[in-house]
């Protein structure tokens, strides 16, 4: 045998042994998302989730109703539901606990109230309960219910700011 074929041997060797080598392998990742049926509702500011405030404004007699309607970030529901699912808003009766006889109450002699209720409609023909509240679907997106707000006339209290706080519940 030639020496210069047993030179090249180990180098006829080593290129065979590498075409048996594979130098990539092909494989498959499966990819999976679950898209869980979910809302968030209101604004969050310092952890306390808000709707901002429905203001009925300044008055010095209460001889006639008086009406207010929400806008976004002051009183109306703000709701992101994914796309197809249905939910509810119900509200409580606030510092009465009735919602057919929610009231205010002055912030510095709390034995003095004012009457008010709140509404699903602008005519105001419907109180928004804490059972049958407003009902939609979802869209991915915000939604927007508004707030129709009612002061009834009645005997005017005495002087001073009245506030309450009602307890929105978004239920899917």
């Amino acid at each position: 045998m030639d020496i210069k074929v047993l030179l090249l041997l180990p180098a006829i060797l080593l290129v065979s042994m590498q075409l048996r080598i594979p130098f990539s392998q092909a494989a498959t990742i499966g990819i999976s998302a679950t898209l869980l049926p979910a809302c968030n509702a209101g604004t969050t500011t310092s952890g306390s989730t808000s709707f901002g405030t429905l203001n009925f404004g300044n008055y010095a007699s209460l001889t006639s109703a008086i009406n207010a309607t929400s806008a976004q970030l002051a009183g109306s529901i703000r709701v992101n539901c994914v796309n197809g699912l249905t939910y509810k808003i119900v509200m409580d009766g606030g510092s009465s606990g009735m919602v057919t006889a929610r009231r205010m109450v002055n912030t510095t002699n709390s034995a003095l109230t004012l009457q008010y209720n709140l509404y699903t409609t602008a005519a105001r023909t419907t109180v928004w309960d804490n059972v049958t509240g407003v009902s939609g679907t979802g869209n991915g997106a915000d939604q927007w219910s508004t707030v129709y707000g009612r002061v009834p006339a009645q005997t005017t209290p005495g002087a001073g700011v009245y506030q309450d706080t009602v307890n929105v519940t978004v239920s899917w």
